[in-house]
Parts: C-alpha cells; sequence; structure tokens
C-alpha cells in the first residue's frame, strides 16, 4: 500500500504547481479546412499582449505560461485571472489570437491552412512530402478515428474507411487477421497482401491464406506482420496504391503498402494517459444456421427410413437405431409409423422432446478487458514516448482466446544543432489458445454444431459424458467422440514474443541537404504446442492409422500408447539498412527542387523445427520413439523436420521532383533489386522499378476563378511495381523420404517436388493512374478519385515442357493479368456551429481483374481462368427436375438429362467425356469478390457529447457455399440446414438410393456417388449465391467532460465512451451462416458482436 501511494504522489507531483488566484483555458484545435483535430499546438498566455512576434512569420515569441495540444487537439491549463489572450501558433496554418477575458466554457477554436509556409506532410516511400507536391495515390486516416473497442489488430479497423481497399475477415477468432487486397490481386500463386511498413521498416510475417474458407487455413493461422502492434501506439496510416507511390519499395510492393506512423514524444512536461475498456463479446444467434430442431429432424429421419432404395448409413441416426432394437424396420417401411410397437412410437416422440442447446454447449458470450497507458514529453534537446498495453479476449468458441502484453518505448535526442539520433523499441508477446481439429471435419467446433443431431444431448443423465453415436464413426478401436470432452483432452497454443527495435540517425549539412540512416531488427519467435493426451479422440484416431496385421493376423500398432505432443518452433530474424541523402531546395518561392539517393539492405531468415512426442506421458513428461521400420516415409510419424528459409536483398534507388510555381509538379523515381532468390541467369539478377507522375494544381491558374472552388488537382503517374512469388525456385526442390527396400532396410531417398528453372525472375505490374482532387467551399466538401490500369506480367503460372524433361509442366515467369478500376471517396463538413458539427464520409470502390494469359493442365476439370477473373466463380447450369427429381442440365440450348449431358452409358464406369468436354460444362457465374465495395460513416458532436456511425458495405459478390446435402448420400447421421426439405423441388435435385429402380436413376446414382470424381455436384448453381450487404460496424457513443470540472484534481481529459459493434447487418439472404463476410465457410468461427464500455483519461 505505502508503495502505491508512493507512486500516485509521484505521478501527480509535476501537476500540482499554480497557484489560488488563476482560471483554467481549455479548448479543442480543428484543422477548418479538413475538420480534423490538431495535435502539437502551442498556445501562449499573458497578461499582456501575448508573445511578441519574431522575424519569422506566423511563430511567436515564448511566453513563461502556456501548452501544446494533445493527440485529440485538446489543451488545458491554468493561467492567471487576469489574462486577456490567447495566442494560438501552428506551423502551416495561420496564427490566431482569442479573447478568453471573460470565457469560462470549452472553447472550440478553427485553424486556417496558411498556403505560404509548409502545408501538410505524408509519408510517400522513404521521405515525407507536402501534401501540395503529391502527385500519387494514396489515403491517410488517423488511428483515433478508425479506433474500435475489442479489436486486437489494426487491419480489422480498416474496413470500409478507405476506397480501393478490400478488407475481409478470415475468421472471428480472437486476434484473427483480416485478408487486406488493395486494387484487387497482381499475383496468381504469390501473396496478394500489402507490405506492412512500421516507422520506414518492412515488417516480415506469415502471409494470409488466400483461401481462407479452407478449414486447415482457418484453424492453423499463425502470426502475421502486424500481430503484436498496439494499436494505441499508432499515430496514423498511410495507404499507397499506384506505382509512383509504391515502386520505392521495391520488388514486394505491387499488391500496395500500408505505412504505419506511431506516436512519439513531444517537447513539454509529462503527459500522463490511461485508457481502459470492458468489452461483452455476445454469444453468436444460433438461429441463423437455419438448422432443423429436433421434431423436424425426427420427421425427416423417418422419411428416410420409409424408403428401402436409400441405404447409405441406413443404420444411423437415432430413428433407425429405435427401430433396429425393436425389430420394427421392415414393418415400419411396409405399413407406416402408426402399426410399429408403441414402445417404439414413444421412444422416437421421444427424441421430438430431447433438444440439446449446441449453440450454448460450443460458444458464449465473455466479459473481455484491455488496457493502455502512455507517458510523454521532452526537452528542447529529447523528447520520449513510453507505453503498455494488456489486451485479453476470450473467444465467443468456448476454449479459444488472445492474451497479449506491449511495450514501446520511443526516445530521440538533438546531440547537437545538426545530429539527432531516435531510438524505437516494439515488444510484444502474444498468446492465443485454441482447438485441436485435423483427426475429423466435424472436429472444428463451427462445423461440428452444424451437423450434430439436435437431439443428441452431451452428457447422460447421471452426468458423464455421452458419445456421439453417429457423426464419428465407432469401431474396435473405441473412437468414441465427445467434443466437450475432447476439449478437456487436448490443448492448442500459440505464444509470439517480438521484438522490433529501430535506430534513426539524422544529419543536416545545411536547411537543403540532410543524411538520414536507419536499422531496423525484427526478431520474432513463435511457439506452437499441439497437445492430446491419450484419451482424446485425436490421440485415439491417430493411433489408428499405425495399424498393422501382425504375424497371427491380429490388429497391431506401431505407435505407441500414450498422447502426443507436437511442436511448432519458430525463429525469425530480419534487419532492414537503409540510408538516404536527401536534398530540397526553394528558389524565389517559385522553383522547388526534392532529390532523395539511397540504398537498402535487408536480410531474412526463418528457421522452422516440428517436432512430435508419441507415447506421451503426463506424468513423465517423456515420449517414446517410434522404432518401427513401417513408420519410414510416412509423414503422420515424422518426428523431426527442419525447414530453413534464408534470403538476401540490396536495393539502390532515387527519387527527384520539380514543383514549378505552386502549380505543376513532375516526378520520378527508380529503384534496382537485387536478390539470392533469383540471379541464376544473370540477365534476371536485378529488377529495375520505375516510375513518373506529375500533377498540377488548376485552382491557382490566374484564369481559373471560381469561388466555390479552393482546390483542385489533377494527377497522373505511370510505372512499374514488382512481386515475389516465393512458391518455386530456379533450383531443383524436394524432399527427404526414407523408402523400404527390403523388410530391415530403408533407404534415403528425393522426392522431386518441381524441376529447376534457371530463367526465373521477378514478377512485374506497369500500373497507371489518373485522378483529381477537389475542395468546395473551403473544403467543406472534398472529394478524390481516381481511375487506373494495372498489368501484372511474369507471374508464375504453369506452362507444358517437353516430356523429356522428366516433368509436364514447370512454374516459369509467363502468366499475365490485369486490374482496372474507379475509386471516389467524398469527405463533408455538413454542419460546423460552435455547439453542433455533423460530418460524413463515404468511399465506393470497383475494381475488376482479367486473367489474359495462363495455362490448364490437360487433366484439370475446371475450366481455365483465361479471360476472367482471379477469384471467378463457374458453375454448372441446372434446368429443373425430372419426373423422378433428377436434376436437368442446359446443352445446346435445351434440357437434358444427367446420362446425356455427362455422356454416361451402361456397362462404362463414369463419363465418356474428355476433360476438355468437361471443363465445357461449366458456365461462368461471378467473380468471388465484390463489384463495389465502400463505406459511409458519419461524425456528430453536441457541446460535449459526440456520436459516430460507421458502416461499410459489398455490392454483389458471388460465393459458392458447401452443400446443404449430397442426393446419394443423403444419411440420418448428421443435422442439415433446412435447405434440404427443399429437395425434389425447384432446381434442388431429389433423393437417389442405390436401389432406385430405373435405369436412368441407377446411372445417376452410379455417377454422383462413385465416378464424379470433378465433385460436379459441389459446383451446381443452386449452390452459388449473390450477395450484397451493409454492416453497421460501430456505433460509438462519447462523452468529454467539461474542463471546469477537472480542474481542481489536475486532470486535463476525461471522456467516456460506449460502443457496439458488428451489431447490425442488412442485405440478401445469407441461410445458414452466421455472418456474410464468412459466407460459404462452415468452419469460420463467428464475427462476434461486442458491447463495449471505456474511458480514457489524461494529465
Amino acid at each position: 500500500m505505502m508503495n502505491k501511494k508512493l507512486i500516485y504522489l509521484l505521478l501527480f507531483i509535476p501537476f500540482s504547481v499554480f497557484a489560488q488566484n488563476t482560471k483554467t483555458i481549455s479548448g479543442t484545435v480543428i484543422d477548418e479546412a479538413r475538420n480534423e483535430t490538431l495535435p502539437g499546438v502551442s498556445i501562449y498566455a499573458s497578461t499582456k499582449m501575448i508573445g511578441n512576434k519574431t522575424n519569422i512569420d506566423g511563430v511567436i515569441q515564448a511566453s513563461m505560461i502556456g501548452t501544446t495540444t494533445d493527440f485529440d487537439g485538446n489543451f488545458s491549463f491554468k493561467a492567471p485571472k487576469e489574462t486577456k489572450y490567447i495566442i494560438i501558433s501552428y506551423i502551416g496554418f495561420e496564427t490566431e489570437k482569442i479573447n478568453v477575458e471573460n470565457r469560462s466554457t470549452k472553447m472550440i477554436i478553427t485553424l486556417k491552412e496558411k498556403e505560404e509556409l509548409l502545408g501538410e506532410v505524408v509519408v510517400m516511400g522513404y521521405q515525407k512530402i507536402e501534401k501540395r507536391k503529391i502527385t500519387s495515390s494514396f489515403a491517410k486516416i488517423k488511428t483515433d478515428d478508425v479506433k474500435r473497442a475489442g479489436t486486437a489488430n489494426i487491419d480489422q479497423m480498416l474496413s470500409g474507411e478507405i476506397s480501393g481497399v478490400l478488407v475481409q475477415p478470415t475468421s472471428g477468432a480472437p486476434g484473427a487477421p483480416a485478408k487486406i487486397q488493395i486494387r484487387g490481386t497482381s499475383t496468381l500463386n504469390g501473396s496478394s497482401d500489402p507490405l506492412w511498413v512500421l516507422d520506414g521498416i518492412p515488417l516480415q510475417g506469415n502471409d494470409i491464406p488466400k483461401d481462407f474458407r479452407d478449414k486447415d487455413n482457418i484453424d492453423n493461422l499463425k502470426s502475421f506482420p502486424i500481430a503484436g502492434i498496439n494499436p494505441e501506439d499508432i499515430e496514423e496510416i498511410t495507404i499507397l496504391k499506384d506505382a509512383s507511390a509504391t515502386s520505392i519499395y521495391g520488388a514486394r510492393a505491387a499488391n500496395g503498402v500500408i505505412v504505419i506512423t506511431t506516436k512519439k514524444g513531444k517537447e513539454g512536461t509529462m503527459r500522463v494517459n490511461f485508457n481502459a475498456s470492458t468489452f461483452l463479446t455476445l454469444r453468436p444467434d444460433f438461429d441463423k444456421l437455419n438448422l432443423m430442431n429436433a421434431s423436424e429432424k425426427v420427421d425427416f429421419e423417418l422419411g428416410l427410413a420409409s424408403r428401402s432404395d436409400l441405404t447409405y448409413q441406413s443404420e444411423r441416426g437415432g430413428v433407425s437405431r429405435i427401430l433396429q432394437a425393436y425389430g420394427e424396420y421392415d414393418n415400419f417401411q411396409n405399413n407406416g409409423f402408426s402399426s410399429i410397437n408403441p414402445l417404439a412410437q414413444n421412444a422416437i416422440n421421444n427424441l421430438r422432446n430431447q433438444n440439446a442447446n449446441w449453440g450454448n454447449e460450443l460458444y458464449q458470450a465473455a466479459i473481455n478487458q484491455q488496457y493502455g497507458l502512455t507517458l510523454s514529453g521532452g526537452s528542447e534537446k529529447s523528447r520520449y514516448y513510453f507505453s503498455l498495453g494488456y489486451f485479453d479476449e476470450e473467444g465467443t468458441t468456448k476454449g479459444t482466446g488472445l492474451n497479449r502484453y506491449n511495450l514501446t518505448f520511443k526516445n530521440d535526442y538533438d546531440l547537437n544543432d545538426k545530429l539527432n539520433i531516435g531510438v524505437s523499441v516494439f515488444a510484444s508477446r502474444n498468446k492465443s489458445t485454441s482447438y485441436i481439429t485435423g483427426a475429423d471435419a466435424y472436429t472444428n467446433p463451427a462445423n461440428y454444431s452444424r451437423r450434430v443431431n439436435p437431439y443428441f444431448t452431451p452428457f447422460n443423465a447421471d452426468g458423464s459424458y455421452n458419445y456421439d453415436p453417429d457423426l464419428i464413426e465407432r469401431s474396435e478401436l473405441n473412437l468414441s467422440y465427445n467434443p466437450l470432452e475432447e476439449r478437456q483432452n487436448t490443448n492448442q497454443e500459440l505464444t509470439s514474443y517480438s521484438i522490433k527495435p529501430i535506430i534513426d540517425l539524422t544529419y543536416e549539412f545545411d536547411n537543403t541537404l540532410k543524411l538520414y540512416t536507419q536499422l531496423g531488427m525484427q526478431f520474432d519467435f513463435d511457439q506452437t504446442e499441439k497437445f492430446g493426451d491419450k484419451n482424446s479422440y485425436y490421440t485415439r484416431k491417430y493411433r489408428f492409422g499405425s495399424r498393422y496385421q501382425d504375424e497371427d493376423g491380429n490388429d497391431a500398432f506401431f505407435m505407441p500408447d500414450g498422447g502426443i505432443n507436437q511442436n511448432w518452433n519458430s525463429d525469425a530474424f530480419q534487419y532492414n539498412w537503409k540510408t538516404t541523402l536527401n536534398y530540397n531546395t526553394s528558389i524565389n518561392n517559385i522553383h522547388e527542387l526534392d532529390v532523395m539517393l539511397g540504398t537498402e539492405f535487408r536480410e531474412d531468415k526463418r528457421t522452422e523445427i516440428h517436432t512430435k512426442g508419441f507415447g506421451f506421458n503426463s506424468n513423465t513428461l517423456r515420449t517414446i520413439p517410434i522404432t518401427d521400420e513401417r513408420a519410414l516415409g510416412n509423414e503422420l510419424f515424422n518426428p523431426y523436420k527442419k525447414t530453413i528459409n534464408e534470403n538476401a536483398y540490396a536495393s539502390f534507388f532515387g527519387t527527384a521532383s520539380y514543383t514549378y510555381d505552386r502549380k505543376y509538379t513532375i516526378f520520378g523515381s527508380l529503384r534496382y533489386d537485387g536478390s539470392n532468390l533469383f540471379g541464376v541467369n544473370p540477365e534476371f539478377r536485378y529488377l529495375p522499378l520505375w516510375s513518373v507522375a506529375g500533377s498540377w494544381n488548376v485552382a491557382r491558374e490566374s484564369f481559373f476563378d471560381v469561388d466555390a472552388i479552393n482546390e483542385f488537382k489533377i494527377r497522373g503517374s505511370y510505372g512499374v511495381q514488382g512481386n515475389i512469388d516465393k512458391s518455386t525456385s530456379p533450383f531443383v526442390v524436394g524432399d527427404y523420404k526414407d523408402e523400404i527396400i527390403l523388410p530391415g532396410n530403408s533407404e534415403q531417398g528425393i522426392n522431386v517436388i518441381s524441376a529447376p528453372n534457371k530463367d526465373l525472375r521477378w514478377e512485374k505490374t506497369i500500373s497507371s493512374n489518373v485522378g483529381f482532387d477537389l475542395g468546395l467551399f473551403n473544403n467543406r466538401l472534398y472529394v478524390s478519385a481516381d481511375y487506373y490500369y494495372r498489368k501484372s506480367s511474369d507471374l508464375i503460372g504453369l506452362q507444358a515442357i517437353p516430356l523429356e524433361s522428366g516433368f509436364n509442366f514447370i512454374n516459369t515467369n509467363w502468366a499475365t493479368l490485369s486490374n482496372k478500376g474507379i475509386e471516389l471517396a467524398i469527405n463533408s463538413r455538413n454542419i460546423v456551429k460552435e455547439d453542433f458539427k455533423w460530418s460524413t464520409s463515404f468511399n465506393i470502390s470497383h475494381n475488376k481483374n482479367t486473367v489474359e494469359r495462363i495455362q490448364t493442365k490437360e487433366n484439370d476439370f475446371k475450366p481455365s481462368l483465361l479471360g476472367y477473373g482471379v477469384n471467378a466463380v463457374f458453375a454448372i447450369k441446372t434446368a429443373g427436375l425430372d419426373s423422378n427429381g433428377l436434376p436437368l442440365f442446359w446443352k445446346d440450348g435445351k434440357k437434358v438429362t444427367a446420362v446425356d449431358f455427362y455422356n454416361l452409358s451402361e456397362g462404362v464406369d463414369g463419363s465418356q467425356l474428355t476433360r476438355e468436354e468437361h471443363r465445357d460444362l461449366y458456365t461462368y457465374v461471378g467473380n468471388g469478390d465484390p463489384e463495389f465495395s465502400g463505406g459511409f460513416i458519419n461524425k456528430f458532436q453536441y457541446k460535449d457529447f459526440s456520436l459516430s456511425i460507421a458502416t461499410n458495405f459489398n455490392i454483389n459478390q458471388t460465393i459458392k457455399r458447401t452443400p446443404s446435402y449430397h442426393p446419394t448420400q443423403i444419411s440420418p447421421t448428421h443435422n442439415y440446414n433446412k435447405e434440404v426439405l427443399k429437395a425434389g423441388t425447384g432446381n434442388y435435385p431429389g433423393f437417389i438410393g442405390s436401389a432406385t429402380p430405373g435405369f436412368e436413376t441407377d446411372l445417376v446414382y452410379s455417377w454422383y456417388h462413385t465416378y464424379d470424381t470433378g465433385n460436379t455436384y459441389r459446383d451446381l448453381d443452386i449452390w452459388v449465391d449473390k450477395i450484397s450487404y451493409i454492416r453497421v460496424n460501430s456505433i460509438k457513443f462519447g462523452y468529454s467532460v467539461p474542463s471546469k470540472y477537472l480542474e481542481d484534481i489536475n486532470v486535463s481529459r476525461l471522456s467516456f465512451n460506449l460502443e457496439g459493434r458488428n451489431l447490425f447487418v442488412f442485405g440478401t439472404d445469407y441461410d445458414g451462416y452466421f455472418d456474410p463476410e464468412t459466407f460459404g465457410s462452415p468452419y469460420s468461427q463467428p464475427i462476434p458482436k461486442i458491447i463495449s464500455f471505456g474511458f480514457n483519461l489524461s494529465f
């Protein structure tokens, strides 16, 4: 207790310095043109005419009393009661003198931009450029404008905020990354993720899977570049889109660049800020899955059991087991339900009342928390920023969660008038918990909740676990399964540690020439542990894979008895060292020249060790080695695997910009990248990347005299961007494998995966962009629009090669695709009054990509993407049903039967179609990316109250979902979406049994049940949906306590907020899924609805 009191005393001593005859002056400073708060604004006060003007226009000589605005543009300080004026001064804006003699309320002060001084600065490439000189397409947002409580990472906060940036969640799991695309995708096989840059350092991390509807991708999401960055430490985010903005970042920037600028200390007394939030994640609405309840499922099973031709797993299911137990199966099929034993009737009817609430068993509501503490300040020579962050979230799926600690320290020193050094350290520890899957698809909780029979209860009457007799097949190995017991017997944890130290050194020779060097490092250590004890279904199913027949013909197992402990230990390190020489000059305020030359060297190395221990004993913590030769060559039982990836890069670059009379700007950049990934052929060792761009500030022309228009700039750019596809190599790629030659003898060989390619090289994207920025009515209305065209060439794709090479195909640079699109962003300040303000932001974008060159394997079942988008959706068009409930199809403009469509014949196994004819069965039905996407945001402020409503929308997105049922594999083993009740109507095929009479029916059954290796049933158009929706992703209420209530406790700011996230979604039907953004994926955890309450306290 004594220590706590001492800490409180030390914190409050610096703030208790004013005498009694004082008054508090407080307010908020806002950029009038953009309606954005301004941090770091200087405010001076005195009893005299405050401050004296110096020889530098707009700069006031410091007086004894004053302060600066905080990160949110707020200020509060005590001054003598007789103070009449305050002076507000900020570089780039007109200096204001405000009379405060008779004002006691909090003021809203607006500053006008001063055109002849330096304007807004934007981080572009490796430079900070005045916004008026920018020729590129970019967007900049402040983190405070998009900050969302209960959101672990900044990527999820960008949804709907920026035109041309598509943000899609991969899962609702705590801390799960979002999939971000900037202006479409520029690669076929490589990563389409943007490059993340933290204070000048490109970040490394795992790529976000392209197909996050795949179970393994969802269940095994690992750490990613920004997983350990605390959003509270981020000042602003700049998204770079076109070639003139991104090409300077080299061969990793074709997918766009997201530049993170973190907060830093400012000169002045220490500022303390503490924020805290409690957020409630609501239990998902299980009714959205539209599953049959127990009574409906019993009726459904009775319907299946009444048909003698439906024999697929007919012995399973609650109804079937009762009929078999009472010997009434044949009687029921022949005479109906009323004829069977009354005891059997009662038992079946009792199932109707056994509605297990699996929504409550597998999902939960949870109360979570996050906290942040920052200390910042500094002197004329040194400035510091220190923060601590804590985030803890339990997922809506029971047994999942994320726990994170953050520590950030930044300090910069002016060693003398010319030399400055900065040191930053970003440290974090993330720990996520989840479930083990992999034994079966049903062990994924999201999928299990859809499939488990509604009358199956997790516990017996005595409280013991009840084992699912249907969904997971039992055998002599006792593969009994209960998801709740399995959660107790298994565990999966991913713990990630990350440290990112950055050292900056700046030397200013004079006002025009500056040398800058930066060394950044990234140390990441990830440890994933999967554990299943000996009684878990996971371990028992794993052991089943080691079964063999011994000499006596009995079952034996080479996997020892006990649990399984798997570990993935990954060490990743990178350093990035860049040096730039910057020259900036202005002649007579007419000619402005900015030149930069630089070098960059980078190396990254990742080592991953995967170990498996079998026969694990939880008491001794020991495992038992597998020595049986049967395990050789079986990847499932490989006890040790090590993977090393090491890449090095060297780059040389330069930029130049010339501006004439503040009207015309031309810009150019050139960069050469080299890497050990390529270079077998010296011709492709280096990749030249370049761009040219220009802008014309029309509003400054003498002939352009339109009072309503105060800003009008036209921009254009053209250049080459680069990308690296690491899915292949210029060398032979293979893996070692032990093969049994003779009993007791094995030999190590190499399994060749891909052929060598000495001409392997970088992927390139040629990008062009035209756009304009238009400010109306003193920038009360601000419009930005862009049109772009991007053509990506030398993409890695399959190409047929001569058979004498030993390979059929090779991955080589020859594929081509293009993207074109439009973007529109509108910002308006609808009402600007002293007591009331209302602003609106709207953005919308459209992107269309087309694969222009690609080759399809001759044995592929699916059609080529040539002429279509990368995420094109193809389906087989149905044309209703025949009298037997079999599907009809369109062929040559006519309706034909499945027999004719698939070319089925009696006595022939499967279809007689060639692979080319098989591909021709498909029709393009839409794009997996939305046709339009964007956001709509409204902000209101009335006195000390605020309200913001943020929405995002996707329009016309084509999704292929998992079929609700299969006509030849309809089974009582699991539950179904009620869509199954449509079977035999419309275009939904009826159930087809193995003994269904009829020549044509038998052929169709054999096709769908046995020979449909291309899974054409999954590709029927009935399983394709077009969805459009608008999501209200945030409704946030805020209240700032007036400063007059805070002055006596030396608090500069206290605010409260109440926020609801993801509470409402309006749009087309997404029946059978929790959320439209995970529509089509039965494995994704539900995206949570969140209600949060928090406060922010500043001293």
